[in-house]
């Protein structure tokens, strides 16, 4: 039964605001091509077919035995480092890829509800009978984004794990496995900052895992500076002065500490002096600026 209090967070695709926000993120090119590809085999899977057909002759008997598509995505990683940014963003570029409209569903913060005997588990249930219904609707395939998922899907073998978590976990699984057998053309992506206390059959429904790191390569460096900086005369010898500046910092910058707490600041700075910006405050902000803690027991790589 659909429960219409349980109210999913929509947008339609594509959406300009969504569009620009995934072209901003700068450094995840790896990420935003891994994601678009599973996500369109998830949610138009005649894509595989088809590519069976052109190279196989429709005849291939581990693809037929073996479906390699789940509809279950998760990104993991560092605060602050575009995995929710990228999840919110990625449905403008897929639905350009296929031609079609997509809506994005992110459930609210307060799905797990107030606690009540069975209410968990009636939310999980509710949230993806809402999703089926409302790309039943709009006839168009969507996208389930679960945000803090460690909120639902911890491990059972955790010794503080309640009676209603377990329950709630296994509803969830369940609402996972459904969609696979109704090949149901809905993906779904939970995001966590805490991979490893998600329950193991959770995670071996995964069909993509990708892990959001702290950027501290020279290549995705320069490109973030880069980004800050256009518009701005600047030398390949101070872009690289800027690199060894973050590389040297422990722990390593995230991308929302380069992107809004250094270059927004840059920009708040140089209109509060009436200045063009420039790769002097850049500089200066870089070197006067702590990156954000690490989450707890999190090994800097």
């Amino acid at each position: 039964m659909v429960d219409n209090t349980l109210r999913l967070i929509e947008t339609k695709h594509p959406d300009k605001q969504a569009d620009e926000a995934y072209k901003a993120l700068v450094g995840l090119e790896e990420h935003k091509a891994n994601l678009l590809h599973n996500l369109r085999l998830i949610v138009q899977p005649d894509t595989l077919n088809n590519w069976k057909k052109k190279h196989h002759k429709g005849k291939l008997s581990f693809l037929d035995k073996y479906i390699p598509i789940r509809p279950l995505v998760m990104l993991s990683g560092e605060v602050g480092c575009g995995k929710t940014a990228l999840a919110n963003a990625i449905g403008s570029p897929l639905a350009q890829q296929l031609g079609t409209h997509l809506l994005t569903l992110e459930t609210p913060s307060n799905i797990r509800g107030g606690g009540m005997v069975g209410e968990i588990s009636n939310r999980i249930t509710a949230t993806f009978a809402n999703a089926k219904a409302k790309i039943n609707k709009a006839k168009c395939p969507g996208i389930l984004i679960i945000d803090e998922a460690d909120d639902l899907a911890t491990s059972r073998a955790q010794n503080q794990a309640h009676h209603e978590d377990r329950a709630g976990l296994n509803v969830l699984i369940k609402q996972i496995d459904l969609l696979s057998r109704e090949k149901v053309p809905l993906a779904v992506i939970m995001i966590t900052n805490r991979l490893d206390v998600l329950d193991p059959a959770l995670r071996r429904r995964v069909g993509l895992a990708l892990e959001f790191k702290r950027p501290n390569n020279e290549f995705i460096l320069k490109k973030l500076f880069a980004t800050i900086l256009e518009g701005v005369s600047y030398t390949e010898t101070e872009l690289k002065e800027l690199v060894k500046i973050a590389q040297a910092k422990t722990p390593h910058f995230s991308y929302s500490d380069i992107i809004q707490r250094v270059g927004g600041q840059a920009i708040l700075q140089s209109m509060a002096r009436d200045k063009p910006l420039d790769m002097h405050v850049l500089k200066e902000l870089l070197k006067s600026t702590a990156p954000s803690p690490l989450l707890e027991n999190t090994k800097i790589v």
